[in-house]
């Protein structure tokens, strides 16, 4: 039974289920599911979400590898019409014991109050791992993660423009308009 949870989708994996040389997991949206995660998003709709992950276990260490594909439609910020976006975002996480993890955050937390700079994560540029809660990797939840991080946070309509929709020429400037308004022109 999975646990209780107040994401839009929710598809828990126990880390003891995944094969050490590869698991196949798919994640996909439908109906009220999608309308949940086009209102979290504040997208204007989400017609379809589907991930397809790859998933090793190595001890108590997860590895996920795989790509979610979403088509949905945004709100232009000119011309506040929605958009159709189709979006295909490539995704590689680890994942490490939950107290493994804020563990390592301890200690570069403390390394950092003490002034020392850890070169090892300056020049290692993968991510440090995600914590496992529970025994658990939320699928689901890491799939709306993942769209909203992809997402534009300004999108904007193919061809749209401020210049055009605003009404200003090149010719003349908004503070030249002004200037003339002033004047009584």
């Amino acid at each position: 039974m999975a646990p209780e949870t107040s994401a839009p989708l929710s598809q828990p994996i126990r880390v003891e289920t995944i094969k050490p040389r590869g698991s196949h997991a798919r994640v996909t949206a439908t109906g009220d599911v999608l309308a949940k995660i086009a209102r979290a998003l504040d997208l204007a709709s989400l017609e379809s979400l589907e991930a397809r992950y790859e998933l090793a276990r190595n001890g108590e260490r997860v590895k996920l590898e795989g790509e979610i594909v979403a088509e949905l439609h945004q709100t232009c910020i000119v011309t506040l019409e929605p958009f159709p976006v189709r979006l295909k975002v490539p995704l590689k996480l680890d994942f490490a014991p939950e107290a493994e993890v804020l563990a390592a955050a301890q200690r570069q937390e403390e390394r950092e109050e003490k002034g020392e700079i850890d070169l090892e994560i300056m020049l290692n540029e993968a991510d440090p791992p995600e914590p496992i809660i529970d025994g658990m990797v939320d699928l689901g939840t890491i799939t709306v993660e993942f769209l909203s991080l992809a997402l534009d946070p300004y999108p904007r309509k193919p061809g749209a423009s401020f210049d055009t929709e605003l009404g200003t020429s090149k010719e003349e400037s908004p503070f030249a308009v002004l200037a003339k308004l002033k004047r009584g022109e």
